[in-house]
């Protein structure tokens, strides 16, 4: 009994990333960690398909049609590509990590596309994982808050969005 609850435990610290060994490469556990990100991407992309239309949860927004048949595109404020005022130099937009509550998890690495974070000095006692920094604040993208909500303990901290709104500007 006890063994099974133990299991169970360790089971789930993986999945909310409070694990403590320093790797997942030969851990057993590793699909709760695949588990845990694929449920998290999936939730930021309902996250981001309900933010499209007003229609209700319980209806199905039917895809308006041309006379011809073609399908048209939704257009969304979310969607709308930005194009920056000012060099990206300029832009002091991007996250900064607290140390003292990064798991080192490395959620945010695995979510963020441009390669703003990196591993950092790795734990000279080998018992915990290596904490995140921020290794290339300027690929950052400007206004862009993806990495927040994957963040399970909270060490991530952006900016405040609207003292940046001047340096973007929504095109078609």
């Amino acid at each position: 009994m006890k063994k099974q609850q133990l299991t169970g435990f360790l089971v789930l610290d993986c999945f909310f990333g409070r694990c403590s060994k320093p790797s997942c490469d030969k851990c057993v556990l590793r699909f709760v960690r695949s588990l845990r990100l694929a449920l998290k991407s999936r939730a930021m992309q309902k996250k981001e398909d309900s933010a499209v239309g007003v229609v209700g949860s319980w209806e199905k927004a039917a895809p308006a049609t041309l006379h011809a048949g073609v399908t048209l595109q939704k257009q969304d404020a979310t969607k709308k590509r930005k194009r920056l005022l000012a060099p990206r130099e300029e832009i002091a937009w991007y996250p900064t990590i607290k140390p003292e509550l990064c798991n080192g998890c490395g959620d945010c690495k695995v979510l963020c596309k441009p390669g703003v974070f990196e591993l950092g000095a790795p734990d000279p006692t080998g018992i915990h994982r290596p904490k995140l920094i921020v290794g290339h604040p300027y690929k950052c993208l400007v206004l862009c808050t993806r990495c927040l909500p994957v963040c399970t303990s909270g060490a991530i901290v952006l900016p405040l969005k609207e003292e940046f709104e001047h340096f973007v500007e929504y095109i078609d």
